[in-house]
C-alpha cells in the first residue's frame, strides 16, 4: 500500500523531467547562427550590440524599466539582470523573417552558448510574457512550454493576477466576451471592462468568422497591446487592445491560481 501512494508522485515527477526536458529539446536553435557581442543590455527584452545594433528580443515581452523615475513594474529590474546574467559577452543569434520594428531595432531570437533559446529560458523563469506577432512565429511552440513550466510553478509574474488594468502597453488579462461585430477595422470583442479587443484586418487569415463569432459569451485570456482611443465616439469603449494571433486569445478552460 506504501508503495501505491508514492505511484502517483513518482509518476507526476518523471512528467515534470520529460516535459522539461522536451521544452529544452524544442528550444535548441534550428539551423545556422551569427555571433555579436554585447555592448549594454537595456532591460529585459533589448539589448544593444557592440557594433550599434539595437535588439529586441522575438517572442517575449518582459516588465518595464521606467529609466526617467525609476518606477519600475514589478520583476523589470530582475528580468534585466536575469538577461545580463545568460548573456557572457557574446550571443548568437537569427534574424526573424521581419527582422526590424518601426523603432528601427532589430527583430531577432538571441541563443547562449549551447544554441539554446534567450527567450525560453527568460519565460520558463517566470520574467516575461510570450506574445505571437506574425509573421515571426518560429520556436513558439517553445516558448509555449516554457511560459507553462513558469506558470504551473507560480513563479515570479505568474504570482499576480490576471486583472485588466487601463494603461497603455502590453496587457495580459482575463475578459468576458459580451459581443463580437466585424467591419473594416477587423473583428471587436467587447468587454465588461471599458474595453474592447480587436483583431485587426491583417491578419484576418487566423480568424474563421464561424470559430471569432463562437466566441461570444466566452471567458478569453488576452494579450497585446492596447491604446487609449483619446477622442472616440461616446458609445464606444475607451480601451483597445490588439490581439494578432490565435495563441494570444484562448479560451479560459483550465484551471490556474490567476
Amino acid at each position: 500500500m506504501r508503495l501505491q501512494k508514492k505511484r502517483p508522485v513518482f509518476l507526476a515527477l518523471f512528467l515534470c523531467l520529460s516535459f522539461g526536458a522536451q521544452a529544452e529539446d524544442e528550444c535548441r536553435a534550428q539551423g545556422p547562427l551569427e555571433s555579436a557581442k554585447i555592448k549594454r543590455v537595456v532591460d529585459g527584452d533589448t539589448v544593444h550590440f557592440v557594433d550599434g545594433r539595437k535588439v529586441r528580443l522575438v517572442g517575449i515581452n518582459t516588465p518595464e524599466l521606467d529609466h526617467k523615475t525609476a518606477q519600475h513594474e514589478p520583476y523589470a529590474e530582475a528580468a534585466r539582470d536575469y538577461l545580463s546574467s545568460l548573456l557572457d559577452g557574446d550571443v548568437y543569434f537569427q534574424a526573424a523573417q521581419d527582422s526590424e520594428d518601426r523603432y528601427g531595432r532589430k527583430l531577432y531570437y538571441l541563443f547562449d552558448k549551447d544554441r539554446i533559446s534567450i527567450t525560453s529560458q527568460l519565460l520558463s523563469a517566470g520574467l516575461g510574457y510570450r506574445i505571437a506577432v506574425p509573421p515571426n512565429l518560429s520556436y513558439q511552440t517553445c516558448f509555449e512550454q516554457a511560459e507553462t513550466l513558469a506558470r504551473s510553478a507560480h513563479k515570479r509574474l505568474w504570482q499576480n493576477t490576471l486583472q485588466w488594468q487601463p494603461k497603455a502597453g502590453f496587457a495580459i488579462a482575463r475578459v468576458n466576451i459580451s459581443s463580437v461585430t466585424r467591419n473594416r477595422g477587423g473583428w471587436w470583442l467587447e468587454t465588461q471592462y471599458d474595453l474592447v479587443i480587436n483583431l485587426p484586418p491583417y491578419v484576418a487569415d487566423y480568424w474563421p468568422a464561424q470559430k471569432v463569432f463562437a466566441l461570444q459569451g466566452k471567458v478569453l485570456e488576452v494579450r497585446g497591446w492596447q491604446h487609449n482611443r483619446k477622442n472616440r465616439n461616446a458609445a464606444f469603449k475607451a480601451w483597445v487592445l490588439s490581439v494578432r494571433h490565435p495563441k494570444d486569445l484562448r479560451e479560459v478552460k483550465e484551471t490556474f491560481a490567476n
